[in-house]
């Protein structure tokens, strides 16, 4: 079980870098639109992707992982 956990555990952090990079480029493509075009789609973007990241976070920790 330990090793599963560690497992689970590595694999976690790989996906996670990996989502805080994905979401660092979408916040980035909307913010550059918003320069180019002078929009405001970005309006409070970073706040809901860091929802996303936390949501990713408590689901972690909240999951129970079986045998």
């Amino acid at each position: 079980m330990i090793n599963k956990m560690k497992s689970i555990e590595k694999d976690y952090d790989l996906m996670r870098d990996k989502v805080d990079v994905l979401l660092g480029q979408i916040d980035k493509l909307v913010s550059d639109f918003d320069d180019k075009y002078e929009t405001e789609l970005s309006n409070d973007l970073h706040y809901k992707l860091d929802e996303v990241a936390d949501l990713i976070q408590d689901n972690m920790t909240n999951t129970d992982f079986i045998d």
